[in-house]
C-alpha cells in the first residue's frame, strides 16, 4: 500500500495509508513543502478548507503546522473511510507540548454543495486548498464559489493541470471578480501549483 508522509510541523514524518482508489495522488513532497515554505512553515490559528482532500496530504499538513481548524470534503466511501483512519491515528500522536489539538472534520458531500452550504452558514476560512480531480471540469465551477467562503486576504491554493496565471482575466472572470494578488507558481511535472489572495465577499 502506498504511503504518505508529513513532511513538517507537529506531525513530521509520520506516515498515513493511501487507500487504494484509482487516480488518487497525494500532493507530492516537493510540492507541498514549497507551499508550505510560501506560508511561511506556520499555519498558527488558521482555518483552513480542503476540498477534493483526496489523501488528505494538504489539510493533515496543515493542521501538522498549526491550524486551528481543517476541513476535510471528500466523496468516495473508501476515500473517506481512509481519511478518518488517518485522522484518528494522527489525533493519537498529536504532541502534549504543542498546544491546543486541532479540530479536524471530514465532510462526506459533493463539494460544490458543501461549499454553497458553509457560505450560507457564514462559514469563512484562512485558506482554501482546490485539487479537482485531474482534467476534470470542476476547477472552474469551484472557483465561482470560493470568494464567498474566504475571510478578508484569505488564500487558495490551486492544484491544475495547466498554469491558471496564463489567463488572469479568466482567472477572476471564473472567481467573479475584478482582480487578483497571484502570489506564487510552480510547475512539478504535470501538476502546476499556484497560490493567490482574492477580496472576499
Amino acid at each position: 500500500m502506498s504511503k504518505l508522509r508529513i513532511v513538517g510541523g507537529a506531525w513530521r514524518r509520520h506516515q498515513l495509508p493511501i487507500a487504494e482508489v484509482e487516480g488518487l495522488r497525494p500532493t507530492p513532497d516537493r510540492v507541498r513543502e514549497t507551499v508550505f515554505n510560501w506560508l511561511g512553515q506556520d499555519c498558527t490559528g488558521m482555518d483552513v478548507l480542503d476540498l477534493y482532500a483526496g489523501t488528505g496530504a494538504l489539510g493533515f499538513e496543515a493542521a501538522s503546522r498549526g491550524a486551528a481548524s481543517v476541513v476535510l470534503v471528500e466523496q468516495h466511501r473508501k476515500v473517506l473511510a481512509q481519511l478518518q483512519e488517518n485522522r484518528a491515528y494522527l489525533l493519537s500522536k498529536w504532541p502534549s507540548d504543542t498546544g491546543p489539538v486541532p479540530q479536524i472534520q471530514i465532510d462526506a458531500a459533493d463539494v460544490l454543495a458543501c461549499v454553497k452550504r458553509l457560505a450560507g452558514a457564514g462559514k469563512r476560512y484562512d485558506l482554501v486548498a482546490l485539487d479537482p480531480p485531474f482534467r476534470s471540469e470542476l476547477m472552474q465551477s469551484t472557483l465561482a464559489l470560493l470568494p464567498a467562503v474566504l475571510k478578508p486576504g484569505g488564500l487558495v491554493y490551486a492544484e491544475w493541470h495547466e498554469n491558471l496565471f496564463d489567463d488572469e482575466a479568466a482567472l477572476c472572470k471564473a472567481l467573479g471578480i475584478e482582480k487578483l494578488d497571484a502570489l506564487r507558481h510552480l510547475k512539478a511535472g504535470q501538476v502546476h501549483a499556484h497560490l493567490f489572495a482574492l477580496p472576499a465577499l
